[in-house]
This record gives structure tokens, sequence and C-alpha cells, in this order.
């Protein structure tokens, strides 16, 4: 049974007005803010239609040592993708450096690394997921249905609006995140829309990076990278 026309509405004004508001406080340097709004209306939409974590894709794993096996893996893989060739790549085409600002104070400190950990497993990667791929991703295929062209377009859409949420790194952070944002999109679009793969593979992923820039190992892949 297909939505009702004021179903349907009802989830373009939620996609376009979550969407609008994570673009515009990520552009004005505020991206923890869009988040928090974005979380209000989540909580607020699913009280009204009576549904449950479930309806974000929180399910539990058959077997959560394979789900954390897998992420781990997306998430090394993803993360040295990104360091390797992904934000080169996007350097070289917007002609500005990637802004890490917000993690540099973790090069050479154990103690802000391990401070960064506890911000990215209990703060961004649940938060971010559950906005970006849990409601937004779900509410969009909900409007657009699950077709291959309309799960594309999802996954792009959704890489898009990720991409310009962190657009506090920059032009080139832009587009390598929003990338980043389309890899997780098929990670979630691909395990069925399971959460719990995106927010894991999403924590592995800052984990590594973070881990990189603690040790100086980022500059040193970029460099080598770069090598003839």
């Amino acid at each position: 049974m297909g939505m009702t026309a004021a179903g349907a509405l009802a989830s373009l004004a939620l996609v376009l007005g979550v969407s609008g508001l994570l673009v515009w406080t990520g552009l004005t340097k505020r991206p923890g803010l869009g988040v928090l709004g974005a979380l209000l209306v989540v909580g607020l939409t699913l009280w009204l239609r009576g549904d449950g974590p479930a309806a974000l894709g929180f399910s539990l794993p058959d077997a959560w040592w394979r789900t954390v096996l897998l992420a781990l893996g997306l998430g090394v893989a993803i993360q040295l993708l990104s360091v390797t060739l992904v934000e080169p790549w996007a350097e070289r085409w917007t002609g500005e450096a990637h802004d890490h600002a917000i993690v540099d104070g973790v090069r050479g400190s154990w103690r802000a690394f391990g401070l960064w950990m506890l911000v990215v497993w209990l703060f961004v990667a649940p938060l971010e997921e559950v906005v970006f791929r849990g409601f937004l991703m779900t509410e969009t295929a909900r409007l657009l249905g699950t077709s291959p062209w309309a799960t594309a377009l999802n996954v792009v859409l959704g890489a898009v609006v990720f991409g310009l949420a962190h657009g506090y790194q920059g032009r080139s952070g832009v587009l390598s995140t929003g990338i980043a944002g389309a890899l997780l999109g098929l990670v979630f679009v691909a395990s069925g829309f399971d959460l719990w793969l995106a927010i894991l593979t999403h924590g592995f992923i800052d984990t590594v990076g973070i881990a990189l820039v603690a040790v100086g190992a980022d500059r040193t892949l970029r460099r080598e990278r770069a090598a003839p």
C-alpha cells in the first residue's frame, strides 16, 4: 500500500527541513546545533508516528562479533582510502587544504586522543548515523521507494547533505566527507538498513583517522602518495 499524498508531503517536508538545518549549521560552523536540532525532529517524528528505534534501523544483529569485524574492516578501508586518495584528490580539485583543525590537538597527545574516542563513540558516530542514515535515508526511502534508481538517488542526496553539513572543514572537506557519506550510505543500504553496522563503521573510520593524526601518520601517508 503506497503513501498517501499527505504522508508524502510530510516526508518531503521532513527531509528538506532536516537537510536544510544540517547544511546551514555546517556551513556556518555550528554543526553540533544542527545535529541536536535534527535529533529533536527525529524524536518528535517517532513519537507522533508511534514508532520505536527499529524504524531507524536499530535491530539486534544475528552475531555481534561478525558485525563488529565487518565494521572494523570497512572503517579501516574507508579511512585509508580517504587519506591516501580521496583527500589529496579533493585538495587538488579545490586548490585548498582539508581543514582538520578540529582534531589537530591530538597530535602527540594520547590524553586528547582518549577524550576524542569518548566523543566519537558516545556522540559523533551514533548521533550522526541516527540523523543522516537512520532518519534521512530511511525517510527518503519512504518517499521515493527502494528501486535501484531511487536507492542510488537516496545515496547521492544523503552524501551531498553529509558533505555540506561538514562545511566547516572547507571545500575539500565537503568533497571528501561527502564521498565518505556516500560509502556509509552504501553500507547502510547493502546491509538492509542496519544502523548498527553504519554506526560501528563510522566509529572505526573516525578512530583510525584520529589515530593517524595523533601519531603523525596521516602526513606520512600523504607524502608517500605524493612522491613520484
